[in-house]
């Protein structure tokens, strides 16, 4: 007579716990304020660096890349008071009647100061052969009253950032970097280490268990 051995099946049920939607949603806004003050701090390293490394190298003329906040209502509808343009440097063959360009102002009356204007007509010196553009602001009645140089163009606009220069002048302030980089920062910091206590502790309770 053979013993027979009798297996019992125990099915096993597999609950899994719900993820807190709210925990979900503010471990992806920490991260993504993280990803995103990383991207900043990014940029300004190499914006830095490419300045440096050109002045090493003798080259103090502008970065090929750069970003004004416009401060007047001169390019009106195209552009707004507080946008932000952002330009490249490009070749003076590269700029055609209808570009926006960014430039130092040659007018005595406005020394040393940054426009952003249109260039409506082009002059080639027939003996020189240097460059000037008329420029006119979009808003305005009257072309600028001098023509620009071509060694005073600082470059051309290749987009536009709507009202961005807000944000400039609220982190001008020491409360505004307080608010956009420490807060975030700490916020993301302080969430770590509470999901660290949390998982430290169920580890506790499991090995008393």
């Amino acid at each position: 007579m053979s013993n027979e051995i009798k297996v019992k099946h125990y099915k096993v049920k597999v609950v899994k716990q719900k993820e807190n939607p709210l925990k979900f949603i503010l471990s992806v806004i920490s991260y993504a304020i993280f990803i995103w003050l990383l991207l900043i701090g990014g940029t300004l390293l190499i914006y830095v660096a490419d300045i440096k490394i050109r002045a090493m190298k003798g080259d103090y003329t502008p970065p090929k890349y750069n970003a004004y906040v416009v401060e007047t209502g001169s390019m009106i509808p195209e552009i707004l008071v507080k946008d932000v343009v952002l330009t490249k440097r490009v070749e003076t063959e590269d700029i055609k009647v209808g570009d926006v360009i960014t430039f130092i102002s040659s007018d005595p009356r406005l020394p040393d100061i940054t426009i952003t204007h249109r260039v409506v007509d082009i002059y080639t010196d027939p003996i020189t052969g240097d460059i000037e553009y008329q420029t006119q602001g979009d808003n305005n009645n009257t072309v600028d009253a001098t023509l620009t140089p071509s060694s005073n163009v600082l470059g051309k606009v290749i987009l536009k950032l709507p009202k961005l220069g807000y944000l400039q002048d609220f982190l001008v302030d020491m409360s505004g970097w307080i608010f956009v980089i420490l807060l975030p920062c700490l916020a993301i910091v302080s969430y770590d280490i509470m999901k660290l206590f949390k998982t430290v502790g169920k580890k506790t309770k499991i090995i008393k268990s």
